[in-house]
């Protein structure tokens, strides 16, 4: 195990780890008041981060467990967003100051966990919200192991693994086809990525761009979540366009081209634009009928 206490100045801890509960029920992860656990596959084997905090101090204590315990230890700075940088971010009028003046704490958390944050946005491809929860709990749950230090928590298999996976394998989790495909020919190339002693991030999301079902939805996520970066610009979602378009200027719906002229006075920090408009808890009118969910394993 590794411990550490972290100086955490004015970022909300809880603002900024709460993106990663975006499905429910998730077994990788859990985030309370005060409590942040995630189990992650590292190259150096499997290794859960446990963060406490209790507001009244301006720090942070982190353990590490399992043998990839020193590798999250390096890289728990990052996920806490200690190193995001929101210098020049001060919108000076409109809804997206008062967002900001409540949220000045939020920070864009880089978890570094490449292929954790790969099969998660792969999962999440093309489906509902809970139909990616339920197909994400299981997948990890019946292809993982208990996670050190948190045996509530489950890690999700190496890349590796996935890769000598098929369809069959796959299909039980209710995950069809073409996602499960995508996933384990990502998982090949994870594999490769998941060697190298330092990632580079444009190498990385270009191989990974580069497989077939790994667009550029999926490597904008990978860019925001792994790596961080406060300008990216999620490209290819279904709701972010509206939602951004709804809050920063009224508009009932909107597409990537609307999403990109409405963001542009804000670069560098268009991603942190993004997250203040889903903090906002603002949404459109919703238009059209609902997806209806469906289930795979059934056919």
């Amino acid at each position: 195990m590794t411990t550490l206490t972290l100086p955490t100045g004015d970022v909300d801890l809880g603002l900024t780890l709460a993106p990663f509960t975006m499905l429910t029920r998730d077994p990788t992860l859990r985030l309370a008041p005060g409590r942040f656990e995630r189990a992650s596959p590292t190259p150096e084997g499997p290794g859960t981060v446990v963060v406490t905090w209790d507001g009244t101090r301006p720090e942070a204590r982190v353990e590490t467990h399992g043998d990839g315990a020193a590798w999250l230890a390096d890289r728990a700075p990052d996920l806490l967003g200690l190193r995001d940088d929101a210098t020049g971010f001060d919108p000076a009028e409109g809804p997206l100051r008062a967002l900001w003046r409540r949220h000045r704490g939020d920070r864009i958390a880089a978890t570094g966990t490449l292929w954790h944050d790969l099969a998660w946005f792969v999962v999440q491809q093309r489906v509902t919200r809970g139909e990616a929860a339920a197909q994400w709990s299981r997948l990890v749950r019946g292809l993982g192991t208990p996670a050190p230090g948190a045996e509530h928590l489950v890690v999700l298999p190496p890349p590796a693994v996935v890769a000598r996976l098929g369809y069959a394998d796959l299909h039980r989790f209710g995950i069809e086809r073409q996602r499960a495909d995508t996933l384990v020919t990502a998982a090949r190339a994870a594999h490769r990525l998941h060697t190298e002693p330092v990632l580079d991030r444009d190498a990385a999301l270009a191989a990974l761009g580069a497989v077939r079902g790994v667009g550029p939805w999926t490597t904008s996520c990978l860019a925001t979540s792994t790596f961080g970066d406060p300008d990216t610009v999620i490209t290819g979602d279904a709701s972010i366009p509206s939602l951004v378009a709804w809050v920063l200027a009224g508009e009932r719906r909107a597409d990537d081209a609307r999403l990109h002229e409405l963001l542009a006075p804000h670069r560098p920090h268009r991603y942190r634009v993004i997250r203040l408009a889903f903090a906002s808890g603002a949404r459109p009118p919703r238009h059209g009928a609902r997806t209806a969910p469906h289930d795979v394993r059934r056919r």
